[in-house]
């Protein structure tokens, strides 16, 4: 999954406390499901960088690279979902 704009800030320590929307989990918990069942999160460079945050400030796991991975993975038959 790769996030941006906004979502910067929700993969960010603390920042998946900025909404919960009943009756979905809470966001942190669909995080960790989300990692602990594979599942990767990327996070848009200059999304990040243009908020002031670095690696140290993202949740564990949190991968800070550009689209070029998301389109390698694409190339070799990764599965997409967009919305």
């Amino acid at each position: 999954m790769r996030v941006t704009t906004q979502a910067a800030n929700l993969v960010r320590k603390g920042g998946q406390r900025m909404t919960h929307v009943p009756p979905l989990d809470p966001l942190s918990t669909l995080i960790e499901n989300f990692q602990q069942r594979g599942g990767t999160i990327w996070a848009c460079p200059p999304c990040v960088t243009s908020r002031g945050y670095t690696q140290e400030d993202m949740l564990d796991g949190i991968v800070i690279v550009g689209a070029s991975a998301m389109h390698a993975e694409i190339k070799e038959g990764a599965a997409t979902l967009s919305f």
